[in-house]
C-alpha cells in the first residue's frame, strides 16, 4: 500500500508543477517583466524654451510569450513624460495634457500584440506633455501605461531609461528684424511645405532681394562649416562667438565677398522633377 501512496503524492506534486508552469506560459509574468521601454531623440537639435522636442519611444518585447497591451490613438492616455532638473524638480505638465486628462470624451485604443524579440517604436513630442519654458538642464524619462492611463486610478507601468535634456537662453538667430518680411511688418517663419516650394520660394527671394526670406530655409550655419578652417574656429567658439561669426558670414554673403555661387541671382529657373521622402528632398 505505501508504494502506491508514495506513487500517488509524486503523481499530484507532478501535475501541480505542470500547472504552474502552463500558467506562467499563458501570460502570467507582469508585462515589466516582459516589457523594456527605450526613448532616444528623433532629431536632436538646439533646443530653446518652446522648442519641440521629438522623441522615439520603442517598446520591446523580451519575454518569451507574447506581449499584449493597449495603445491609445491619443498617446497622452498611454505615456507620461517626466522632466527633471539636476536638483530634482519636477516640471509642470503643458495646458496641452491637462486638457486632455480632463476631457471626459472616450480613449480610442488598439489592441497589440508583440510576439517574442518583436519592437514597437513611434515619435512624440515631450512639449506636449510637459511645460518646457525655463532654459537649463533637465533629465527626461518616460512610462508608459499598458492599460491605459486614468485619472486618479494606479495602473502598472514601465519606465524607460533617461535622457539629458539643455534648454538653450535663446534661439541661435541673430537680429529681430530677420524675423520680418521685407517692406511691412509680417512676421515670417519656416512652415512645412514641399522641397520644391522651398527651392522656389528661396529663388523667388534671392530674384527680389529678400535676404529675410532668402535665409529662411537655408542651413546657414551648416554651409558655413563646410569649409574646414571655418568649422574648426566655430567649434571653439562660445554661443555668443559662434552668433557674431553667422552674424558676419550672412554679411559677406550678402556682399558677395565669400562663396558667390550661393547667392548669385538666377535671371529664370524651371523644376523639372522633385524626389522626396519623410526626411529628404531632391529638386531639379
Amino acid at each position: 500500500m505505501y508504494p502506491k501512496k508514495r506513487i500517488f503524492s509524486a503523481l499530484v506534486i507532478t501535475a501541480f508543477l505542470c500547472m504552474a508552469v502552463a500558467s506562467m506560459a499563458a501570460g502570467e509574468l507582469s508585462i515589466s517583466e516582459q516589457a523594456s521601454l527605450t526613448i532616444s531623440y528623433y532629431d536632436k537639435k538646439v533646443y530653446v524654451p518652446g522648442s519641440e522636442v521629438f522623441v522615439k519611444v520603442s517598446i520591446l518585447n523580451k519575454g518569451s510569450i507574447p506581449l499584449r497591451f493597449r495603445l491609445a490613438d491619443d498617446k497622452r492616455r498611454s505615456l507620461a513624460f517626466e522632466v527633471k532638473t539636476l536638483s530634482n524638480r519636477k516640471l509642470e505638465p503643458s495646458e496641452m495634457l491637462k486638457r486632455a486628462l480632463a476631457s471626459s470624451s472616450p480613449a480610442y485604443y488598439r489592441e497589440m500584440v508583440l510576439l517574442p524579440g518583436e519592437e514597437y517604436s513611434f515619435v512624440d513630442d515631450v512639449a506636449g506633455y510637459v511645460k518646457l519654458d525655463e532654459p537649463g538642464a533637465y533629465v527626461v524619462s518616460c512610462i508608459f501605461y499598458p492599460e491605459l492611463l486614468e485619472s486618479h486610478v494606479i495602473t502598472e507601468s514601465i519606465k524607460s531609461n533617461s535622457l539629458s535634456l539643455s534648454l538653450r537662453p535663446g534661439p541661435m538667430t541673430p537680429l529681430v528684424a530677420e524675423f520680418f518680411r521685407a517692406e511691412s511688418f509680417e512676421v515670417i517663419k519656416a512652415e512645412r511645405i514641399s522641397p520644391d516650394e522651398v527651392v522656389a520660394r528661396t529663388i523667388k527671394a534671392r530674384q527680389k532681394g529678400n535676404w529675410n526670406e532668402f535665409f529662411l530655409y537655408l542651413d546657414v550655419e551648416r554651409l558655413f562649416k563646410a569649409n574646414p578652417d571655418r568649422a574648426r574656429a566655430y567649434n571653439r567658439e562660445s554661443d555668443d562667438g559662434r552668433r557674431r561669426m553667422i552674424s558676419a558670414y550672412k554679411a559677406e554673403l550678402m556682399s558677395s565677398k565669400v562663396d558667390t555661387d550661393i547667392v548669385v541671382i538666377p535671371s529664370s529657373f524651371e523644376i523639372k522633377e522633385t524626389r522626396y521622402g519623410p526626411s529628404y528632398g531632391k529638386v531639379t
